[in-house]
């Protein structure tokens, strides 16, 4: 006798499991705990049951449609609850192989061997920071990942100003996607191309302050930043006095600092093919000496001044930092933190009438005016800085005080 729903609703359990056929092997079972549909069919001599689902969340029409799609597959000599279990077990695997899963062993195996500290520290701290929280993006099987997810997730990184960084990022998941489908863990690689999509960054464009009244509200709103992250806020206030990039300052070391001398020497990434790694000087303005010496007893194992256990580079981010940036009251349309360069080359120029060649060289730009192949200007060069980086710095003191203009 075929089953009704009228039927199934007036079994119930009196003690004892009973089942209650329908046709094709399917039956209900009747149990203490509930009715379950299963299938009962014969497949290479052997008997198998195969489990269909819970009454009512399964009706009784599904239990038929899943009963006739398993007697097409015994058919075509496949054992419906041998390929149920295979199906099971590779989405268990599929689980397993998270996003951050594959690409932290993507960065292990292939990415950081064969490049550059300096290159992957400008991608991969990103990841940590933005890219695997972004809807929880790093605990999502990547192959269930879809594209606007992923360019969503860059597309934050763009919108804070960061459009170079955020299409770097995009092209590493492109890559990382790309390695996937070598493994066989996704089919195709759904990041390709997607960089195109993000906001283009236009060279020179950088937000900056280049009128003395805007700058002074800028260097005001940072210092009077809350002091719950000292080394955020030191940072911010640090950055207009050296002249050097952010990501620069960001990775600045104890040892790459003499406070006796008032210097920070370092390696300028950007530049290092053409100076073939020599040191970059940084005179330090008083100022700047003591807003590092503050720094000291925060000053912990780490290499970095601006240390973070939050991030695989070691030290801040350029996100977290102009997070604060933008919470003291600096909007995107006042600066950027690549920003603060542009002001001091315009008004260190225009007001303070600092010599273009000692800015340029300050800037660790290329001296137009240098004939002498580096070793004379530099030699020159350094007591001149020192003179205009402490200019530069009394100037931004009489700025944030209302004395100078």
């Amino acid at each position: 006798m075929k089953l009704k729903d009228k039927r199934i609703l007036a079994s119930k359990y009196e003690g004892k499991n009973y089942s209650l056929s329908d046709e094709y092997g399917m039956r209900l079972l009747v149990k203490a705990k509930g009715k379950y549909f299963i299938h009962r069919y014969m497949f290479d001599g052997k008997q198998y049951d195969f489990h269909i689902g819970t009454y009512p969340s399964v009706s009784l029409k599904k239990a038929r449609q899943v009963t006739q799609e398993n007697r097409l597959k015994i058919g075509k000599k496949i054992n419906p609850r041998d390929e149920k279990a295979n199906k099971k077990n590779a989405r268990k695997v599929t689980v397993s192989h998270t996003f951050k899963s594959v690409a932290e062993r993507y960065f292990q195996e292939i990415y950081r061997p064969n490049t550059q500290q300096s290159t992957w520290k400008k991608v991969i701290p990103y990841f940590a920071n933005d890219i695997y929280s972004h809807k929880k993006l790093g605990s999502k099987p990547i192959a269930d990942i879809q594209p606007l997810e992923l360019y969503e997730a860059c597309k934050q990184i763009s919108d804070r100003g960061a459009r170079d960084s955020a299409k770097r990022v995009l092209r590493m998941i492109a890559s990382i996607y790309q390695w996937a489908t070598l493994l066989g863990l996704v089919k195709v690689n759904i990041a390709y191309g997607l960089a195109k999509s993000l906001p283009t960054h236009n060279k020179g464009n950088y937000k900056s302050a280049t009128d003395p009244k805007d700058f002074a509200e800028v260097l005001k709103k940072i210092d009077g930043m809350p002091n719950s992250n000292p080394l955020i806020k030191t940072f911010l206030q640090l950055m207009p006095l050296v002249f050097s990039r952010q990501s620069e300052l960001r990775a600045m070391k104890w040892n790459e600092v003499n406070l006796v001398k008032a210097e920070w020497a370092y390696v300028v990434g950007k530049t290092i093919k053409n100076t073939k790694g020599k040191l970059h000087t940084v005179p330090l303005s008083t100022q700047a000496v003591d807003l590092i010496k503050s720094l000291m007893p925060f000053k912990t194992s780490s290499d970095y001044v601006f240390y973070s256990d939050k991030s695989d580079s070691g030290y801040l981010s350029d996100s977290a930092i102009s997070r604060h940036l933008r919470a003291c009251g600096v909007a995107k349309e006042d600066t950027s933190l690549h920003g603060f360069r542009a002001s001091v080359r315009t008004i260190g120029d225009e007001v303070l009438e600092i010599r273009p060649d000692v800015l340029e060289v300050g800037l660790s730009h290329k001296n137009p005016t240098d004939r002498h192949g580096g070793a004379y200007t530099r030699a020159e060069f350094i007591k001149q800085r020192k003179i205009a980086m402490q200019q530069w710095a009394d100037y931004c003191d009489g700025l944030k005080n209302g004395k100078t203009t």
